[in-house]
């Protein structure tokens, strides 16, 4: 599934998935990346 990007800068990203229906942070520690997810489909995506 692909997501729908609204904004890129070099560290965040933030996009539009209309298939992310939850709400809180997830680590992925090998992709070094933070998902935040405030407001269900509204994804913040920070790399580390």
């Amino acid at each position: 599934m692909k997501d729908k990007k609204l904004f890129e800068s070099k560290c965040l990203r933030i996009s539009f998935a209309w298939y992310d229906l939850w709400i809180g942070a997830f680590i992925d520690s090998k992709k070094k990346k933070l998902y935040i997810c405030l407001i269900p489909t509204l994804l913040f995506t920070i790399k580390y």
